[in-house]
């Protein structure tokens, strides 16, 4: 009989750790927050001009991920969403503030510590 669990501690253990591995648990807040950063910057981002009301013209971007640190629940949220492809033809130019582009959806992605 002890031959039978065995092999069922193993799975046991293994399925443990792919749980501990698949959580996205960091170890201080220091490293989800550079790892929430590091995702940040993979993700999409549409470059545009806008005319301020002083009559200088901004260089701004818009991302489709944004870090958000939600201390009270020990992690970083990480928040994302698509462009379309009308906001994706704004990049590099002009615009009205009323046309900034901007993200469709609304996912999250934990990063805890």
């Amino acid at each position: 009989m002890t031959r039978a669990r065995a092999p069922m501690k193993r799975v046991a253990a293994l399925l443990l750790l792919l749980g501990l591995a698949g959580c996205g648990k960091y170890p201080s807040s220091q490293r989800a927050l550079e790892a929430c950063n590091e995702w940040e910057e993979q993700g999409e981002v549409i470059r545009y001009k806008l005319a301020g009301k002083d009559g200088i013209t901004h260089n701004l971007f818009n991302r489709n991920r944004t870090c958000y640190n939600a201390f009270w629940d020990n992690q970083y949220e990480g928040i994302y969403g698509e462009f379309d492809d009308a906001d994706r033809r704004k990049e590099g130019k002009l615009l009205e503030e009323s046309d900034e582009p901007t993200v469709k959806g609304r996912n999250k992605i934990y990063f805890r510590y």
